[in-house]
């Protein structure tokens, strides 16, 4: 069967059973942006659902935010993928859904030689019926060149500051932006600026740089940013330090692609069904395409909780 944001089910035969889909997904542009989100309330039969598994759960209005659900050998999917800077994304938990699969990328650093970010997948523990938050893009040190943001699964929001940040359940960390040197990949310093950031701290400061802090890199002023991450990497103007990862227990730890930017899927199997789709319009609107058509603004649902988990270092993390 199909993944769900949440649905109501109807005693009706299988094959023209019919959902009440009612899925709440929302987004944040910046921790102080505001938010803004939207409702999709959509009825449909177990025929069409499979075409209209494009926007679980109904999205806000993000014109630069692309994420959409589907199925792929027998699992639901819902993928998360945005250039709007700090996007946060709340997700409600099926309630069949107890583990997850999550594949997040950090994003590279700016500049010609950016550094790469993590590559970091693995199975997290969930409580069915919870939300949880998918974070796209945080963390990157400013500077000429920012430093990557990292992309994370957490059980607390960003509006709860501190805590949302102890709350990551897994976390890809972001290359550091280049400076008069290369900047450091995910984890790893940049050979003439700044230091990365590690399981407990934030990397030092390069010259003419910031030290890295809990999520966020520091600033590269006239060189690199740190990359986002677990902790920041250190700016500096050398080039920016990449940010450390967080990747949970069983899980595997690489870099992504050269210039790449944050993003997250959540794989899962459930009874559920997830519909709706939705255009970059105003906020509150709905998508106003047929039942299996999407466009770049539909959102995705799903996932939270975790067992004990180990950075990209080996060490254990919970």
């Amino acid at each position: 069967m199909l993944p769900a944001a949440g649905g109501i089910r109807s005693g009706m035969d299988v094959m023209s059973e019919v959902w009440l889909m009612i899925g709440l997904v929302g987004s944040r542009r910046g921790l102080r942006r505001g938010r803004s989100a939207a409702r999709t309330v959509a009825v449909m039969t177990v025929a069409t659902a499979s075409a209209a598994l494009l926007g679980a759960g109904g999205v806000s209005a993000q014109p630069n935010a692309s994420t959409g659900c589907g199925t792929a050998n027998g699992k639901a999917f819902c993928t998360y993928d945005s250039s709007a800077g700090i996007v946060e994304f709340f997700l409600d938990v099926p309630l069949d859904v107890t583990t997850m699969h999550v594949v997040a990328e950090g994003g590279s650093g700016a500049g010609p030689q950016g550094g790469r970010g993590a590559l970091v997948e693995g199975d997290v523990a969930v409580t069915p019926g919870s939300k949880v938050y998918v974070v796209i893009g945080s963390g990157g040190g400013a500077g000429t060149n920012r430093g990557g943001g990292y992309s994370s699964l957490s059980t607390v929001s960003l509006d709860d500051g501190v805590a949302a940040l102890a709350g990551r359940l897994i976390v890809a960390g972001g290359g550091g932006g280049s400076g008069l040197g290369p900047g450091g990949d995910a984890g790893v310093s940049a050979p003439a600026g700044g230091q990365a950031g590690t399981i407990n701290a934030g990397g030092a400061a390069g010259v003419g740089g910031t030290a890295g802090t809990l999520g966020s890199g520091g600033s590269g002023g006239i060189g690199g940013g740190g990359g986002g991450g677990l902790y920041g990497g250190g700016g500096g103007t050398g080039g920016g330090g990449g940010g450390s990862s967080l990747v949970p227990a069983g899980g595997t730890f690489s870099l992504s692609a050269p210039s790449y930017r944050a993003k997250l899927t959540v794989y899962f199997d459930s009874n559920s069904v997830v519909s709706g789709s939705s255009d970059p319009g105003d906020a509150g609107s709905s998508g106003s395409g047929s039942a299996g058509s999407s466009d770049s603004g539909s959102a995705g649902s799903s996932g939270s909780g975790s067992a004990g988990s180990s950075d990209m270092f080996g060490s254990s993390q919970s």
